[in-house]
């Protein structure tokens, strides 16, 4: 079996993989799903940058911004995680 699979492609796997990781990660978060996947590819332990790093902006179904603090929470959340403050009622997504 040793030859069966070339180093080359266990390499352009962890490319792949590693850049389509990063760019869904991105897109998830509000930032720029282009370059995330390239930095990603090329640099595969940013893919943790990525993956603790909070939105920019808010995204529909994932994040939202707090009214009275401006802190990001999770689009169903309740209350603010960071004020403790009552958030409005999400209209569903698919309505």
């Amino acid at each position: 079996m040793p030859g069966y699979v070339k180093p080359v492609f266990l390499v352009f796997l962890v490319v792949i993989v590693s850049g389509a990781c990063g760019g869904v990660l991105a897109a998830n978060r509000g930032r720029s799903v282009i370059a995330w996947c390239l930095v990603c590819a090329l640099f595969p332990p940013l893919l943790l940058a990525v993956y603790l790093s909070g939105p920019l902006c808010e995204v529909e179904g994932k994040f939202r911004r707090c009214a009275n603090c401006g802190a990001f929470n999770k689009w169903h959340e309740p209350v603010c995680g960071q004020c403790r403050t009552k958030q409005p009622e999400v209209q569903s997504i698919d309505s």
